[in-house]
């Protein structure tokens, strides 16, 4: 597992400072694992890339629709300790 945020310039997998940030934007929507394509609104990402490694971390920029859908319909993963 990585550790760091990305969004402030240090790589979390190999440590390096080489951080770009650009915008994904998803082409098929943004869905549930091994849902069909929930919608036709394309989410935009903060992408966040090392140019060292080629790490790279995305961040969706919520909005309360956005927020609320995922809470109804994706897995939650609870917080663990250690993998």
């Amino acid at each position: 597992m990585t550790q760091g945020d990305m969004r402030y310039g240090r790589c979390g997998a190999c440590g390096g400072s080489e951080v770009y940030r650009g915008e994904y934007v998803a082409q098929s929507g943004l869905r549930a694992t091994g849902a069909g394509k929930l919608g036709s609104k394309q989410p935009v990402f903060d992408a966040y890339v090392c140019a060292a490694c080629g790490h790279t971390q995305l961040h969706v920029q919520l909005d309360a629709k956005m927020a609320s859908h995922i809470r109804n319909k994706f897995d939650w993963i609870p917080p663990k300790k250690t993998l």
